[in-house]
C-alpha cells in the first residue's frame, strides 16, 4: 500500500510519539498543516491498513499502531515527516 503525501504526514507525526501519546484531529492539523476533512480520510484509510488506531473516547485521540510505527521505521522517506526532536 503506497501511502500518499499528506498521509505519510500524519503518520509521520503520529509515530513521533509515545505509544501511549495520541493526537486528536485538531493537534495534527496545527501539526502537519492539512485540512481536517484531509487528516480524517487518511486516518481512516490508515486504519483500515492496521497503521493508526483510535480510542473511542471524546475526543477522539489518534495514535501510530506498531505496524506504522514499523513502517516509518523501514523507510527513511517517511521519517522526514516526524517531528525534528524524535530523529536521533
Amino acid at each position: 500500500m503506497a501511502l500518499t503525501a499528506s498521509e505519510a504526514k500524519v503518520l509521520g507525526a503520529l509515530a513521533g510519539l509515545t505509544p501511549t501519546e495520541g493526537l486528536t484531529v485538531r493537534q495534527l492539523r496545527e501539526r502537519t498543516a492539512l485540512s481536517a476533512g484531509t487528516i480524517r480520510a487518511g486516518l481512516h484509510r490508515m486504519t483500515y491498513n492496521g497503521f493508526t488506531v483510535s480510542t473511542r473516547q471524546s475526543p477522539v485521540v489518534w495514535r501510530a499502531s506498531d505496524l506504522g510505527r514499523s513502517l516509518v521505521a523501514s523507510y527513511p522517506a517517511l521519517r522526514e515527516f516526524m517531528p525534528p526532536k524524535v530523529m536521533r
